[in-house]
């Protein structure tokens, strides 16, 4: 009887995983059936050659205190993820800015870009502009962190404050990471699952402890997997993992 306690236990732990991951809803490269926490905008660009369409969002506060704050996202993520974040900022009355960067979430994912900080920094000021935004706090989560220091530099008359939350470019990734080449990040992009995806996350974000809070997260860059579109966002994927890896130090830009 004990041997068949732990039969059933065992086929229970090996069905969880594909249960979950059977709950991963396709996702085409736009995001076009994912809902976002808050009305999505559009702005059209002209960049290299290209003509794309970057998302945000702006989130205006019942009471303004008459402050704005831009919220940039990290590599695997996207605006959607800033949610509470936006919400508790708005409730306290600050006017929030949360821009797609191209080749992420509901933005234009390019066949052909040189992505840079400096350009998702462009891109970026081009929503202030369009809504008449002179002066914004600056807050960047990971790679976002490195795009809201480009931007810092690029275009202090705009920041009245920067903020990082665990930053990208603290440290050289050359000194650990080996040189992929686009064609090669390209290949591995291809591979990825919801599974490696989950695997990818619970080593690096969540100390090897899922939490349902989670899910969310997963299942936005999961469902990219199961798409025809999965490619065409790999490619975009591999391109701009190609600058958050390879980087510039922070440290060099603005603290020496």
């Amino acid at each position: 009887m004990k041997y068949f306690r732990n039969a059933v236990a065992v086929i229970m732990l090996s069905v969880v995983p594909t249960l979950l991951f059977s709950q991963v809803k396709p996702l085409d490269a736009d995001l076009t059936n994912y809902q976002y926490p808050y009305e999505v905008h559009f702005i059209n660009l002209k960049s290299q050659n290209n003509d794309l369409k970057m998302a945000y969002m702006d989130v205006k506060p019942k009471t303004s205190n008459g402050k704005t704050i831009l919220l940039l996202h990290g590599k695997n993520f996207n605006g959607a993820y800033w949610a509470k974040t936006a919400k508790d900022l708005s409730d306290k009355g600050f006017r929030v800015i949360i821009p797609d960067q191209i080749g992420f979430g509901k933005s234009s994912k390019p066949h052909s870009y040189q992505f840079s900080f400096s350009q998702l920094a462009e891109n970026t000021k081009a929503i202030l502009d369009e809504l008449k935004i002179e002066k914004t706090i600056v807050l960047g989560h990971s790679m976002g962190g490195m795009v809201a220091t480009r931007f810092t530099l690029l275009y202090p008359e705009k920041v009245q404050k920067l903020i990082l939350e665990n930053p990208i470019g603290l440290e050289d990734y050359k000194t650990f990471a080996g040189y992929q080449t686009i064609d090669q990040a390209y290949q591995s992009e291809l591979k990825n699952t919801a599974e490696t995806y989950k695997n990818y996350q619970l080593k690096f974000y969540y100390d090897n402890k899922w939490k349902a809070e989670y899910q969310p997260w997963l299942d936005l860059i999961a469902g990219w997997t199961l798409h025809a579109d999965y490619p065409k966002v790999a490619w975009d994927a591999a391109l701009t993992g190609s600058v958050s890896k390879v980087g510039e130090k922070i440290k060099n830009d603005i603290f020496v």
